[in-house]
């Protein structure tokens, strides 16, 4: 999955997907996405690992994310560890709680490979799960 197909399917699976998709377009006239998914998924995502009660919608913001580590190419891959993973890190119990909702598998991918290969940019604790 090329960076463009990752924000067709941001647009049909998730929450004003489409009207967030178009007015991204409209503004940048192609599919950045790094801002795409600040927009998209990291303020939505955030919003609700603070509230932390939707527990369905925030599994959906999960399972996307996760899309794009398992089906994604370099840059969608990329983006998801740069600008999602990252963006989660700032705040410890949002991370934390963020690994509750990812597989397993994920997780220790998060753990053991991106956190470790990515210090730079991923100095976090590694993620306990559930």
């Amino acid at each position: 999955m090329n960076r463009q197909e990752c924000a067709e399917m941001f647009a049909e699976r998730l929450p004003d997907g489409k009207s967030i998709y178009a007015d991204h377009i409209e503004i940048f006239g192609e599919v950045l996405i790094h801002i795409l998914v600040g927009e998209m998924i990291n303020y939505p995502l955030t919003a609700l690992l603070k509230d932390d009660t939707d527990k369905a919608k925030i599994k959906l913001y999960c399972d996307v994310i996760e899309e794009m580590w398992r089906k994604g190419d370099v840059d969608v891959v990329n983006a998801m560890e740069v600008s999602v993973l990252e963006y989660l890190t700032d705040d410890p119990e949002i991370w934390q709680r963020f690994g509750k909702y990812i597989s397993k598998e994920f997780r220790w991918h998060i753990n053991d490979k991106s956190i470790p290969n990515n210090l730079h940019y991923l100095n976090a604790a590694k993620l306990k799960g559930e």
